[in-house]
This record gives C-alpha cells, sequence and structure tokens, in this order.
C-alpha cells in the first residue's frame, strides 16, 4: 500500500488538505495530525496486540472522542457548529486484534502495525477497508516525516507539503498566533521555524517529494484534485469538494480565529504589511526569486540583490516583543541566539542548487 505522509507548510492549509481526503473510499486516515515521534515508535514496537490498541487509544484519545481536539475544533463540527464524533473504543481493540492475528509477514513491523491501527480504526468507523489504496499520515512538521522515514525502512512512500505565497506565510503565524492564547506560544523559536520553513523547508524533505499551494487549491480545486488522484490511481469522489470529518462540516482552526468552511474559488493572496519592512519583503522576495516564478506567485517589490538581512526583520521584533511579554527567562534568553541563526542560515546561498518539486494542478 502506498503511504503518504503531508508535511505542513507555514498556515498552509494541511489540515483543510486532509478534511478533502475525510471519507473517501480508497484512503486510510485517520482525522487529524498524527505526532511521529519516539512515544508512538515505543508503542509500535510492542508485541502484543492489546499492548499496542490500549496505549494508542491513551495517547490519542481525541481521535476517539473528537471534544477533546480543541485547537483543530473538531468539538464544533456540523452546520450547527455543536456536533461532534466518537469512535468505540472497545470495537476498536477487537477489530486490531482480528487484524493483527490475521496479518502477514512484513519486513518492517513498525511500518505494519500502524497500517493495522488504520485499518482497525476505519473497519470500528463502519468502513470497507478491502480497497484501500493510500495511507495519509499527517506527521504535520518535517522533524517528524524526517523520523518517520527513518524508521520505514522499504517503505513506499511519498511526502506532500503544502506551502502559501512566503508572505503570507509568514504574517499569518505571526499575527494569529501572538493573537491567540496571549501569545504564548509564538516565541522567539517559532519566528525562526516559520522562516526556516519556508525557505529551506523543500531542502530538508530529500524523499519523493510534492508540493500542494493552498492558494491552487481554493481557486483551481478540481484540478488540484485530479492531479492528485491520477497521481496516485484514485477515483474523484464528491467527498473531495467537501471540507469535512465524519460528514460534519469543519470550521477551521481555532488559531485563525474565524470560521471557514469550504473551497473558496475567490481566494486572495493577502499580507499585513505591518509585518514587514519593506527591505524585508526586498530582501525575502531576493532569496526566493526562483520559488516565487516557478509557482506562480507575484513579486511586490523592485527586484534588489539582497543576500542578506543583517538587521532585524518585522516580523521578528514584532515575536521578540511577544516573547519579552510573557516574562520566561529561557525565551528572552533564546533570542540573539535565533537571530544568528536567521542570519547564518536564511540567505540567498540557502536557495542554491534548489530543485522545485512539482505542484499538483499546476
Amino acid at each position: 500500500m502506498k503511504t503518504i505522509l503531508l508535511v505542513a507548510g507555514s498556515r498552509a492549509g494541511v489540515e483543510f488538505f486532509q478534511s478533502l481526503l475525510e471519507g473517501h473510499t480508497q484512503i486510510l486516515q485517520f482525522p487529524g495530525i498524527i505526532q511521529t515521534n519516539k512515544k508512538l515508535f515505543k508503542i509500535l514496537s510492542f508485541k502484543n496486540p492489546n499492548s499496542i490498541s490500549s496505549n494508542f487509544i491513551n495517547n490519542y484519545p481525541h481521535f476517539f472522542d473528537s471534544r477533546l481536539n480543541v485547537r483543530e475544533r473538531h468539538y464544533m463540527l456540523g452546520d450547527d457548529k455543536k456536533q461532534y464524533y466518537q469512535v468505540d473504543k472497545e470495537k476498536f481493540k477487537i477489530n486490531f486484534l482480528k487484524i493483527f492475528e490475521k496479518k502477514t509477514s512484513i519486513k518492517n513491523n513498525i511500518y505494519e502495525n500502524i497500517l493495522m491501527l488504520h485499518q482497525a480504526y476505519s473497519l470500528t468507523c463502519g468502513n470497507d477497508i478491502k480497497g484501500k489504496k493510500i495511507m495519509v499520515i499527517n506527521c504535520h512538521l518535517i522533524e517528524y516525516a524526517k523520523y518517520i522515514t527513518e524508521k520505514f525502512n522499504g517503505v513506499d512512500f511519498d511526502i506532500i507539503h503544502t506551502i502559501r505565497n512566503p508572505l503570507s506565510g509568514i504574517s499569518s503565524p505571526v499575527n494569529n498566533w501572538i493573537q491567540f492564547d496571549s501569545g504564548k506560544h509564538f516565541l522567539a523559536r517559532s519566528i525562526y521555524f516559520h522562516l526556516d520553513l519556508i525557505v529551506n523547508g523543500i531542502k530538508k524533505l530529500k524523499k519523493k517529494l510534492f508540493l500542494l499551494q493552498l492558494e491552487m487549491l481554493h481557486r483551481n480545486h478540481s484540478r488540484v484534485m485530479d492531479d492528485f488522484c491520477k497521481t496516485y490511481d484514485l477515483q474523484y469522489e464528491d467527498s473531495m469538494q467537501r471540507s469535512e470529518y465524519f460528514n460534519l462540516k469543519w470550521w477551521g482552526d481555532k488559531v485563525s480565529q474565524k470560521d471557514i468552511n469550504g473551497i473558496n474559488e475567490n481566494f486572495k493572496v493577502s499580507f499585513n504589511e505591518k509585518t514587514f519592512y519593506k527591505r524585508d519583503i526586498k530582501f525575502l522576495e531576493y532569496i526566493l526569486y526562483d520559488y516565487i516564478k516557478f509557482y506562480g506567485y507575484e513579486f511586490t517589490e523592485k527586484l534588489s540583490k539582497i543576500y542578506l538581512n543583517l538587521l532585524p526583520m518585522k516580523c521578528e521584533l514584532l515575536t521578540w516583543k511577544n516573547t519579552l511579554k510573557q516574562k520566561k527567562i529561557k525565551p528572552i534568553f533564546s533570542i540573539p541566539f535565533f537571530y544568528m541563526k536567521r542570519l547564518l542560515l536564511i540567505n540567498k546561498l540557502s536557495q542554491k542548487n534548489l530543485e522545485m518539486p512539482h505542484s499538483f494542478g499546476l
């Protein structure tokens, strides 16, 4: 079975894309992010099937009661935003045990166990697993994708990385995360993470890689999804036109602080200009010149050859101000560290010899 890892770009709609895959008769997936870290792989390494299923439930309880998934707002689904889903834990354990007892020998037991967990979950939800062609794992972060590729030796998988206009990809997290939960989750490390993700993300994903542009997913939805289906020999199903989980409307995550549902054919590229100085935009558009041009984004400033922006960017200053506001010693002292790291690792040279992966629908 083909396995696809979903890796999120900077506020680039990876959960939105996953919601469009939900309910597809040929796709196996859990309804949300799976942190493919050491804790998960410890569970997948267990020999006893009951230990595997029980520990999985304990570590991912929100898959079995969506009211626990607060960040992604799976507690407020449906037209009335009052619905949720539940999956029977005991039935899941029974289904996993039945599949486990029938398993055939595969070289990679860790991969086999995560596949069987997906199959047991799908069965418990009342689905037929015989016609499934791909398994989608939303591991979300590059570091989790790299970790899982090390563990999945000999497994056939691709990576789909969601992206959006670079300036939007910086402006959106700065403005949304600083406003969310008093800004305590967006510190000096965070702005470096997003800058690095946008500039260097493609280079860090070494396996077979496809890109999915948020703008294209909205404005050219049918073309993008048709390309995706042809790539993986899938049927184009009606469910791929609806942003849902368990056949219930999904309204976007809590960080955006607004209700967003479904495909927007009039989606417009926008960003908060107050997040940048003009020199910041010129710097970013120069070092990302090939990237912006290849993926059809527009330049907003006259091109200037700026290899290295030695002065703090406004998005950094805004984040540092928020970091100081939190009054936590370690994050405050990390400001110069991440500033120096940005100077060293985010510049024109980091884009040298960058290969541009295929973007669905482009």
